[in-house]
């Protein structure tokens, strides 16, 4: 990593993470499609409505995964392996403590936080039953994907795609066959997930067992102090944009609640949200590979002190992403009521997910360099900018924009809020981006 060529370096890197980016998201987009087709706009709902807890668990996996992840890469660029096995069991012993107790806590508080999160009489006994079982089985989603991260961060970028594969092509295969055949509805759509999740859990933990550049070694799984603060303080900044995330989610199904007129306008916007989020994931999946693939390379060049590759891949990285961004943000306007009948043949439900998808990608564009520039920062361990560039489109705009434009525009304001937000603080990145590389031309000798 620290003397190949740079381009064909992230291309190394990031094919292999679009892939399994692209099929990691199939897990979600591949629930949505059989639960819209086969179980209608309520269950969509529904389903919607356990997306903030999902996200919160998610967020607590992204702290431990990504922070483990560039904390490994900078130690293999320092040249201390046995540092990064370190890092490796207490990634282990880090998912157990977390996952487990927020688990046992959305059980125990399930029906309320569904109440909170904007749930109705007609959407809650769905995301009852979905939510339900993906908690019993969420320990398994959390080893699979959160350690995926670490096997690309040691270098192995094809085996960490193999695993999200497994676990998607199960998940594709077990999900019709456990709603249309099994005539399970929403829960077969839940376990299916499970078992997917346990299949490819169980090989990214026999990898590291059977031994590759990191070795996976019982003395290790507990917490080391230091390096525990360290890698929570790398990976707080994607933790907390999840979490704000999921306060998003909250609003967006409020504000439907609120301005929508009734209680039926606003299960279809909830559940067109729904929809609308899965695509715009499957679409942010390109932007999300080259993300995952340049992060390694600029923790170990930014380890090695080889700030001209590090400014190297920063600059292709943002543009890559941007070009990608740009491009699909018109595909997917172009085609936006295609697109939404993929999910949904009811009337009422794709005429609110088409008008929505079109609003949405007016700021799509802008978000590629907004994910790079996080990350990058990230991975050189300046955790504090990293958070700051995080809670910024979520937190700082986001949050008071769909308080404020449905005010005046009712529910197209709570539709416009996001795009808006995309485009002000892409912006604000590139201007950031400017200082940054200014900075790293004075340390390049």
């Amino acid at each position: 990593m620290g003397t190949e060529s740079v381009p064909r370096l992230l291309m190394r890197f990031a094919l292999p993470a679009m892939a399994s980016s692209f099929v990691n998201c199939l897990y979600n987009i591949v629930d949505r499609l059989y639960i819209g087709r086969g179980a209608g706009p309520d269950a969509m709902a529904g389903l919607a409505l356990t997306f903030p807890y999902m996200i919160i668990l998610v967020a607590f996996g992204m702290m431990i995964g990504q922070g483990s992840g560039a904390m490994i890469s900078l130690m293999l660029g320092e040249k201390k392996p046995e540092e990064a096995n370190k890092v490796l069991g207490q990634a282990l012993a880090l998912f157990l403590l977390f996952i487990v107790t927020f688990q046992a806590l959305g059980l125990v508080f399930l029906d309320d936080l569904l109440r909170f999160f904007g749930g109705t009489e007609q959407t809650m006994p769905y995301a009852h039953d979905y939510l339900q079982i993906i908690l019993w089985g969420n320990i398994f989603q959390h080893i699979s994907f959160g350690m995926s991260n670490l096997v690309r961060s040691e270098g192995s970028a094809v085996t960490a795609m193999g695993v999200v594969i497994l676990g998607a092509t199960l998940n594709i295969i077990l999900d019709p066959i456990f709603i249309f055949v099994f005539h399970m509805g929403i829960r077969g759509a839940a376990w299916a997930t499970v078992i997917s999740m346990a299949v490819s859990s169980t090989w990214v933990i026999g990898h590291f067992l059977r031994g590759s550049i990191l070795r996976l070694q019982l003395r290790n799984i507990r917490i080391f102090p230091k390096l525990c603060r360290r890698v929570l303080a790398i990976g707080l900044a994607p933790c907390l944009m999840q979490c704000i995330n999921s306060v998003v989610f909250i609003a967006y199904n409020r504000g439907f609640l609120r301005y929508a007129g009734s209680a039926e306008g606003a299960n279809l916007d909830i559940a067109a949200f729904g929809i609308i989020n899965a695509i715009l994931m499957m679409t942010l999946m390109p932007t999300f590979g080259i993300n995952m693939g340049v992060q390694p390379i600029i923790g170990f060049n930014a380890g090695a002190k080889k700030y001209n590759r590090v400014t190297q891949a920063l600059k292709l990285s943002i543009k890559v992403a941007s070009v990608i961004c740009f491009s699909l943000a018109a595909l997917v306007c172009l085609f936006a009521r295609p697109l939404s009948f993929m999910f949904t043949g009811d009337e009422g439900l794709l005429k609110v997910t088409a008008y929505g998808l079109r609003a949405a990608t007016a700021g799509l564009g802008f978000i590629g360099i907004g994910i790079i520039v996080g990350t990058y920062y990230q991975s050189i361990g300046h955790a504090t900018t990293s958070i700051v560039i995080s809670l910024l489109r979520q937190g700082v705009v986001l949050i008071p924009t769909l308080l404020l434009f449905p005010y005046f525009w009712g529910v197209n304001g709570i539709w416009w809020a996001g795009p808006f937000s995309d485009a002000f603080t892409g912006c604000l990145c590139a201007v950031l981006v400017l200082f940054e590389l200014k900075r790293l031309r004075k340390l390049i000798v």
